[in-house]
């Protein structure tokens, strides 16, 4: 699992003896999910959500280690993680744990509706939106004042679900809602991609309708809250005017980026259309009024490029290939920005900089958080050295020069 910290590897879950949970009584099963902490006494990483899932019953715990049970063993040993100093300090993350998870069992609320309630259940708990959907506070946890107001999934945007009428979901329907969660496609909207289609193909679409409508509801109840949005992300409908150069080409008109029409008309007009259209059936997304296109931010077009979407073909949709491997630097970056201004926010642009960055891991913003992170521990290391020296010399356990 890349992070903006590193690679967390995820572990063996299967029944296991050695190498997965096969020895992990009901107890240690519960305390794993809930808690976060290994058989062994060790901290689990949070890129398991228990600070979500710390909410969750023990009956719903439970029945998931009744299910993990019934699995076939695999034995199949954890690679160890890829985390830089100070993150690569499992010690630390006991402290991470006193700032940002809250342990303590789910609460209905008795004044609100039983779907209400089993919705909230389902966004806050079960289905740790706000893992990806909540920007993070100084210390790296979900920061409660913004809840669901945009956050990350590794380099992906995870956008604004909050009720803004222009930054979230404040001028969808119920219907749209529900279409979205349950196949991840309301065509003049938006088209689920990266994480997010990966959890609509591996969790969402298996719910029952009444879950789904459940989610709407408490998603519905969510504070609005603003983003950089200057309209809403799929609202952009202003493909260039085209025009035909010669019988075989067709450029469009300010895009002011042949690269990047060479590029379009030979990988991606053919599913898309010349004009963005998308097919007929909606198998394959329109690239206008799509909220990938539309965003404030650049990350999930350039994604998308490199890492392809896996649809599942849940409701038609078709997966789209991965084109990291096809393509350099420089070639994202003229597809990317060809295809943000032709056929959405056309104040959004990319770097090859940027393009090199995301192909490796991290974004800019990620990279100096990362840093600061580091400079901070350091200075708090160096300052606690000092200080232990300097109290040794006083009580005489350092000798002083002479």
């Amino acid at each position: 699992m890349p992070t903006p910290f590193g690679d967390v590897y995820s572990t063996n879950i299967t029944p296991d003896l050695d190498t997965g949970i096969g020895r992990y009584s009901a107890d240690e099963f519960v305390r794993a999910v809930r808690e976060g902490v290994r058989r062994d006494g060790a901290d689990l990483y949070p890129a398991m959500p228990f600070d979500s899932f710390a909410r969750m019953t023990r009956e719903d715990v439970l029945a998931i280690r009744a299910y993990l049970l019934t699995q076939v063993p695999i034995a199949q040993p954890r690679p160890s993680n890829i985390l830089p100093f100070p993150f690569n300090q499992r010690w630390a993350l006991g402290l991470w744990k006193l700032a940002n998870v809250h342990v303590g069992g789910f609460a209905p609320d008795r004044s609100r509706t039983e779907a209400w309630n089993r919705g909230s259940y389902l966004v806050e708990v079960l289905g740790h939106c706000g893992a990806c959907h909540t920007p993070r506070n100084t210390t790296f946890g979900m920061d409660e004042d913004r809840k669901l107001a945009g956050g990350t999934a590794g380099i992906w945007q995870a956008f604004n679900i909050t009720n803004d009428k222009i930054a979230g979901i404040g001028s969808w329907s119920d219907e749209e809602l529900f279409r979205f969660l349950k196949t991840g496609a309301v065509p003049g909207k938006a088209y689920a991609g990266g994480p997010m289609a990966e959890t609509v193909m591996n969790s969402l679409q298996h719910l029952s309708d009444d879950d789904i409508r459940a989610m709407v509801t408490y998603l519905r109840d969510v504070p609005a809250q603003s983003g950089e949005e200057k309209r809403p992300r799929f609202a952009w409908s202003n493909p260039p005017v085209a025009t035909a150069n010669d019988s075989s080409r067709t450029t469009a008109q300010g895009s002011g980026n042949s690269a990047g029409a060479d590029l379009y008309r030979s990988l991606c007009a053919g599913c898309h259309g010349v004009n963005g259209e998308g097919s007929a059936d909606g198998s394959y997304p329109s690239l206008t009024r799509n909220s990938v296109l539309g965003a404030a931010a650049p990350e999930n077009v350039v994604m998308t490029i490199l890492a392809g979407v896996r649809a599942g073909d849940v409701a038609g949709r078709k997966s789209m290939a991965a084109f990291g491997d096809w393509l350099d630097d420089s070639q994202v970056t003229s597809l990317a920005n060809y295809v943000t201004a032709r056929f959405g926010n056309p104040e959004v642009s990319v770097t090859a900089a940027d393009v090199r960055q995301m192909r490796a891991g991290s974004t800019t913003e990620q990279t100096v958080m990362l840093l600061a992170a580091q400079a901070l521990v350091a200075g708090g290391v160096g300052f606690l050295l000092i200080f232990a020296f300097l109290l040794a010399r006083r009580h005489g356990a350092v000798p002083r020069q002479m």
